[in-house]
């Protein structure tokens, strides 16, 4: 994590589908903070993923970031400049509606 000039972290007491509902609408906030400031974020994904293969990596995290149970990550991203991207080519409506 040395490599990126900052990052979010999200965490919650518990993973209830509330403590869930509630980091997503932070995370949306944040998002949108960070926009209007000119900073760009972007989900780590990969390091939160609780299947058997990630397991030595996802414990090494929490350890980390003093994450203990029953606390949850809920939400793990990195936050600085990037460059501007161009909106992504959509298709018309109707291109998608039947005549």
């Amino acid at each position: 994590m040395a490599q990126m000039p900052g990052y979010l972290l999200i965490t919650s007491p518990g993973n209830s589908r509330v403590d869930q509902i509630r980091a997503g609408g932070l995370y949306a906030r944040a998002n949108l903070a960070a926009n209007a400031a000119g900073l760009a974020m972007h989900p780590v994904s990969q390091a939160l993923q609780e299947y058997p293969e990630m397991d030595v990596e996802y414990k090494a995290l929490r350890r980390r970031l003093s994450v203990v149970e029953p606390q949850r990550i809920q939400m793990l991203a990195r936050v600085g400049y990037a460059p501007t991207v161009a909106p992504a080519a959509r298709w018309g409506l109707e291109a998608k509606l039947k005549t």
